[in-house]
């Protein structure tokens, strides 16, 4: 059985190059979903540009069964996200000529070319870029969106740059929906790895929760009290693997993704409209904290994140008990772990138990005011 849906072909009048076959990698900076919205040629409105962009903390999905390898690269899933205070930082600088030159302290070069150059193609702009970028944590593959949130961070200077000429909401879907993420082996490519919007989201969206349903599209956005904190634990015994490693085994497990979706999307969807929208309305994080809590620990989403971390099935279990006693509101794995997380009013009691499971522990707000600019130079 194939898990790579081609229910949508796209012609090349739609996408300026052809979807990846199955798991291909491809060059940084391809663009398969062009953004063809700008009617004109556009200058920058600012020759530097500084901001800082959350992180994102993956709640849970809505139908895991629409993961499937999807070769339009338009994924529809829908998930819940939490902004947070981990913070990445791009400064921006126009140049006169038409390179992109990457500071040799920036991490993740090749995220950051993939983001300014397809930034370029959708503002329709040849104008050469210096980059300088951090990131607070730098922790790859772990459940708080590097690679996304790289590409999202960097992007979205890209649009302050030019003075936002994409709204939020469109350039949302265009990060999603043309990602890719490193392959160690291969310098210059990225592999196809499905994106759903979520780190994006948690710096163009204003609002500490972030529900995205269908291609990306947010419909629903709140607030967190400054009361909680996220506590985030990450196993120190984890393989630092890349793009491909992961997607290799994450393939394996993609029947177990669809068979949840398909036995519990509709019982899923019904919480989150009935039950997590109302509860985001009047800030009952308790409640929404129960509708992830039935998803990801008793819906076996735990067992389908397992191929990242065997162990993860057993540590959560240990674990529940903090949601069963209402010390932390949310208890959940982010996106396919093996990092864990709880939005809890009892910070220290969290961080106790992580740190008694031998995990290494993050602490920080959750971040409701979406991504900061912090430095504008006129043109």
């Amino acid at each position: 059985m194939s898990y790579l849906s081609t229910k949508r072909n796209l012609s090349q009048s739609e996408s300026s190059a052809q979807p990846p076959s199955a798991l291909s990698p491809f060059q940084a900076g391809t663009v398969f979903n062009p953004y063809h919205r700008l009617l004109q040629p556009i200058e920058p409105l600012f020759s530097a540009v500084t901001i800082r962009y959350p992180s994102r903390l993956n709640a849970m999905a809505i139908d895991p069964s629409k993961i499937a390898m999807e070769a339009s690269l338009r994924y529809s899933p829908g998930e819940v996200i939490f902004s947070v205070a981990l913070f990445r930082t791009v400064q921006l600088h126009v140049r006169r000529d038409s390179q992109i030159v990457i500071s040799p302290t920036s991490k993740r070069p090749v995220l950051i070319k993939h983001a300014v150059e397809i930034m370029r193609q959708a503002l329709g702009v040849t104008h050469g870029i210096d980059v300088g970028f951090t990131d607070e944590t730098d922790i790859r593959h772990c459940g708080l969106g590097s690679s996304s949130g790289t590409i999202a961070a960097v992007a979205t200077a890209m649009n302050e740059l030019y003075g936002n000429p994409i709204p939020s909401t469109d350039l949302l879907r265009f990060l999603a929906q043309n990602h890719g993420e490193e392959i160690d082996t291969m310098p210059g490519y990225l592999y196809p790895v499905q994106c759903i919007g979520g780190s994006a989201a948690a710096g163009l969206c204003r609002g500490g929760i972030i529900v995205l349903a269908g291609e990306s599209v947010p419909i629903g956005i709140a607030d967190v009290s400054g009361d909680y904190e996220a506590v985030i634990g990450i196993p120190n015994d984890v393989p630092d693997y890349d793009a491909k490693t992961l997607m290799d085994k994450e393939i394996e497990s993609l029947p177990k993704f669809i068979e949840t979706g398909v036995k519990y999307g509709g019982e899923n969807a019904y919480n989150v409209l009935h039950k997590m929208l109302p509860a985001m309305h009047l800030h009952d994080l308790a409640t929404i904290g129960d509708v992830i809590y039935e998803y990801r620990f008793r819906m076996g989403s735990i067992e389908n994140c397992s191929f990242v971390y065997p162990r993860l099935p057993a540590l959560c279990a240990r674990l529940a008990p903090l949601k069963h006693s209402g010390i932390a509101d949310v208890l959940a794995v982010s996106s396919v772990g093996p990092g864990i997380f709880a939005i809890t009013r009892d910070p220290q009691k969290c961080e106790a138990a992580f740190k008694q499971e031998g995990l290494t522990v993050y602490r920080t707000k959750v971040h409701n005011q979406g991504y900061e600019v912090t430095e504008k130079v006129q043109t």
